[in-house]
């Protein structure tokens, strides 16, 4: 089978329905095409501001861009998550999803995101941005 019908199978049977799925249970597609984001975190650093202002309606411009920078730190720590994870669970500070009224979240789905770790690289078929 040639690699180009077995994507088109992939694509049809699996991606594209899995994809349509998820715009059914509320997800927006977004095209990477014209969109900016960090190579090192996969932020998209409009769509991070936009959604943590969202969840934090008092939250000024200046202190969503600091947040997005403690962020990037902690995504930058070798601790495969952990800093980042308990800052995504602690309730205490600057929210960064809503846990209580989960439908103030914003949750987009993109295909063929490349992600790298070093000089790896690697490029999922979906990748979900909450």
């Amino acid at each position: 089978m040639a690699s180009n019908e077995t994507k088109f199978n992939e694509d049809s049977r699996v991606k594209i329905p899995a994809i349509l799925h998820l715009m059914r249970l509320g997800y927006e597609y977004l095209s990477l095409k014209g969109q900016t984001w960090d190579l090192d975190t996969n932020i998209f650093p409009e769509l991070f501001k936009s959604a943590v202002t969202r969840v934090n309606p008092d939250l000024q411009e200046s202190e969503a861009e600091r947040l997005l920078d403690d962020v990037k730190l902690l995504l930058d720590n070798e601790d495969l998550g952990q800093a980042f994870f308990e800052r995504l669970s602690d309730r205490s500070n600057t929210k960064l999803i809503d846990y209580e009224n989960f439908t103030n979240n914003t949750f987009h789905v993109v295909t063929e995101l490349t992600c790298q770790n070093g000089d790896e690289e690697f490029r999922p078929d979906i990748t979900l941005l909450i």
